[in-house]
């Protein structure tokens, strides 16, 4: 194989191989030239063989440090559930290899910086957290129209989310569990990261969360539920616009999911259920749809060519890189905060926190 050749291959090695790896990572790694899929490693010896045998990795591996530990393997993707995050993206990085790590970052607020400090003491290794699907589809039309005449100042934001996550009573999923999800809570994290790129960080937050749902195990006993089903947030952003968000997975059928950017000149709603960006003038009587596509997933081939420009010595930039990440777990951990002591947070005091964006 020439230098050329081999500049450009990147093995890869997968720890943890679920449903997102399984919808969209492995099917567009496995259609890029230069991708080796060298070893994975799933939660039980089964699967990882019907992953490798799926994918046409090369071998299953018995345990985690054997992914990390590869000479063979160049970056690895981290597909666990958050409660590992932080121990192998650390790891992988002190093994001298990239690490791509699915969302949400990690447990909590200190696990976070911790991710953070091992990704600044190795600069030249790429470290990414997988994005938010909304960013990767609307953040190019979004970020267009808030700044735009036609959009004006941005006065205002409004989340709301409810969908029915929440509601099987006898299912307990990992999002549910706090010692496998940490701080996360319903999809609270994703439009976090999404508001803190399309609008600014909270500058300021109070949060309400309640569990309204018992839930049973196979044996009809009462499991206690410690992950919020609904969470009510106000505040300030960084630049002094009111937002405010409701999240809950206790909604049977009448699913919402929206963003709503109120502006001086016209009102934009992003609608995840529907899949369109929608704006309203204010000296309008209708309002229109400007965006019904959206751009594509190409979230992998990014994290691909920011590891080849690193071997190459060339500057490379992802998004949500491991800092920007971690200024979602800051407000994760100031919902949780809010919500325990009954008390606003002041997110800009937190000064030993801070995190350059």
């Amino acid at each position: 194989m020439d230098t050329m050749n081999a500049l450009e291959r990147i093995r890869v090695g997968f720890i943890g191989a679920g449903g997102i790896c399984e919808q969209r990572h492995l099917p567009s790694l496995a259609k890029m030239p230069g991708v080796e899929l060298v070893a994975v490693c799933n939660r039980s010896p089964e699967s990882s063989r019907r992953v490798q045998e799926k994918w046409e990795f090369t071998r299953t591996a018995d345990d985690w440090q054997q992914i990390v530990e590869a000479s063979d393997i160049d970056a690895v993707f981290i597909g666990t559930w958050p409660y590992r995050h932080c121990e192998l993206s650390q790891a992988t990085l002190a093994a001298e290899k990239h690490v791509f790590c699915q969302a949400r970052m990690c447990m909590d607020d200190t696990e976070a910086l911790e991710m953070v400090a091992a990704s600044n003491a190795h600069p030249q290794q790429v470290a990414m957290v997988c994005p938010s699907p909304f960013r990767v589809r609307w953040e190019r039309t979004v970020r267009e129209l808030l700044a735009s005449e036609r959009f004006g100042r941005l006065l205002s934001v409004t989340v709301i989310s409810a969908n029915g996550a929440n509601r099987n009573p006898v299912e307990i999923s990992w999002r549910e569990r706090r010692d496998l999800s940490g701080l996360n809570i319903l999809q609270v994290g994703i439009y976090a990261e999404t508001l803190n790129a399309w609008c600014g960080d909270y500058s300021s937050l109070t949060a309400t969360t309640s569990v309204s749902l018992n839930k049973r195990d196979a044996l009809g006993r009462t499991i206690e539920i410690d992950v919020p089903q609904t969470v009510s947030i106000t505040g300030t952003l960084s630049g002094g616009v009111p937002c405010a968000e409701f999240h809950t997975g206790l909604a049977a059928g009448f699913e919402r999911a929206e963003i709503l950017l109120c502006g001086s000149a016209a009102t934009c709603r992003v609608d995840l259920q529907t899949q369109q960006v929608e704006l309203h003038s204010a000296n309008s009587s209708t309002g229109e749809v400007i965006d019904a596509v959206g751009d594509d997933w190409q979230v992998e081939s990014e994290f691909l060519a920011a590891v080849r420009a690193a071997r190459r010595g060339q500057s490379w930039q992802v998004s949500p890189s491991f800092t920007e990440a971690a200024r979602y777990m800051r407000k994760m951990q100031a919902i949780h905060d809010s919500a325990r002591d009954a008390r606003q947070v002041n997110l800009s005091t937190w000064s030993s926190r801070c995190l350059e964006s």
